[in-house]
């Protein structure tokens, strides 16, 4: 075991849970046994030029990068899908690596782990005060002992990556993807750092680390991290959105000038938390969603339960919408509510979009920011996207610091923790444009400055 690490010293009290936990998770899951996997790479056939690292099936992987996540919540893919949609345009053979895509007792702990956090997440969106703090000072804990835990299990599950070339450069967007990554021997390891709170837990020590702003930066330097392993690369943002930002930005300039109906979007995240809250939105927009004074777009990704329960309570409260469902109908959607048509498409106010996966649940997200106006969100991954954004309540204390960097952009409101205030700035973005079309200005300048271009950077950084 490191006596230190960046200069924090691990105690003795710290270093016996350590021992415990791994002990605990490796009789758990049976890992105290290694059972080497043959790992191969197959096209993957929603996205082109990408392919899918898999368990005894494909071809051998020789060259392109390597782009690690794991499907945990979507904000960790959806980072990965911004560097591989960068990497494939820039003309680079693109590999995801997705831990719980292996079949194994690693991807199985791994997983399992996760859907405790999901839960715990759940949780408190729903229930709120005390445990919603509780969790809140949780994840926004991550201390040098919980990188140490997380470097010991990474040593077990390097196996995750057995025979694939430690040659290939590895852009990681998850810590614990980049921590195998070293253990496994790879050169080059490129990690993301999510959010806007640094923290030891998200770090790889020995890669690259790469933060999307300059306060990250100064914090994790103060925190005793070498420079030479740290730098700013912008924000995570898909080649699409980041490339045409400024143009979709004038697009929603020229709509609010034809006083076009404002078009929000509300994803639900990956853990399907702030159920009760989304519900207090549709019921306080009914009236106008019923009069058509704005569309509103709900994305509830592959949340079977949640769309069902979603349903009933829209025949409840009477509220006119349709269902659009699978990836055919949402690109068709898509095509017909290009932002620069500028002419209102005859249809129910509110859209309600389900899919059968993972993948398309949060890549639907991505897309329909390119015809949507507003982002009403909570302040995650998604709130350094280049859209105007509403931010809902988080979930975790540690994404409140994604709002401020918004803000500061110029291009986001402050966060409505109670739906009331939400519901006051709907009606504020509705019924005005002078926010609107400043946000939206704020976007292209941030565009000019490259603000957005973190995944374009890191892929670069990777491949030179």
């Amino acid at each position: 075991m490191r006596k230190e690490l960046y200069g924090q010293r691990i105690g003795t009290l710290a270093n016996t849970w350590i021992q415990i936990l791994k002990n605990f998770i490796f009789i758990r899951y049976g890992l105290f046994y290694e059972t080497p996997l043959k790992l191969y790479s197959q096209d993957f056939p929603l996205v082109s030029g990408l392919s899918m690292i898999s368990k005894d099936v494909g071809q051998p992987v020789e060259d392109g990068v390597i782009v690690g996540t794991v499907r945990m919540g979507y904000g960790h893919h959806r980072m990965a899908y911004a560097l591989y949609t960068w990497a494939i345009a820039k003309g680079e053979k693109a590999h995801l690596h997705d831990l719980l895509a292996l079949e194994s007792n690693e991807a199985i702990a791994i997983k399992e782990i996760d859907g405790l956090y999901s839960q715990m997440s759940r949780i408190s969106s729903e229930l709120g005060g005390v445990i919603e703090w509780v969790w809140g000072q949780i994840t926004s804990s991550g201390n040098i002992s919980s990188l140490e835990l997380s470097l010991q299990l990474a040593e077990r599950y390097k196996n995750l990556l057995n025979n694939i070339p430690n040659r290939l450069p590895y852009l990681s967007t998850y810590p614990l993807n980049g921590q195998i990554a070293k253990s496994a021997g790879f050169k080059k390891v490129v990690h993301l750092i999510p959010d806007n709170f640094p923290q030891y837990c998200l770090l790889v020590p020995e890669a690259i680390n790469l933060v999307q702003s300059p306060a990250s930066y100064m914090k994790f330097l103060e925190m005793g991290v070498p420079k030479d392993s740290l730098a700013v690369a912008g924000h995570w943002v898909s080649y699409n959105l980041s490339s045409r930002a400024s143009e979709f930005s004038e697009a929603r300039i020229q709509r609010a000038e034809k006083k076009l109906k404002r078009r929000f979007l509300l994803p639900i995240g990956g853990a399907g938390a702030q159920k009760t809250y989304l519900l207090g939105v549709l019921e306080g927009l009914k009236d106008k969603l019923n009069k058509g004074k704005l569309k509103l777009w709900v994305n509830v990704g592959d949340h079977k339960n949640l769309f069902h329960e979603l349903k009933e309570n829209l025949e409840t409260l009477k509220i006119t919408h349709k269902i659009i469902e699978g990836r055919e109908e949402l690109l068709k959607f898509c095509k017909d509510h290009v932002l620069y048509k500028y002419e209102e498409v005859d249809e129910p106010a509110l859209i309600i979009f389900h899919f059968p996966n993972h993948f398309q649940a949060f890549s639907a997200t991505d897309i329909l920011m390119e015809v949507a106006d507003v982002l009403v969100t909570k302040p995650s991954e998604l709130a350094f996207f280049p859209i105007p954004k509403i931010f809902i309540r988080r979930v975790g204390d540690h994404e409140a610091a994604s709002a401020f960097r918004s803000m500061e952009l110029g291009e986001g409101t402050m966060e409505c923790r109670e739906v009331e205030h939400a519901l006051e700035m709907i009606n504020l973005f509705i019924n005005t444009d002078d926010i609107f079309i400043r946000m939206n200005e704020c976007i292209i300048r941030n565009s000019r400055e490259g603000i957005y271009n973190g995944a374009k950077n890191a892929v670069e950084i990777a491949t030179n």
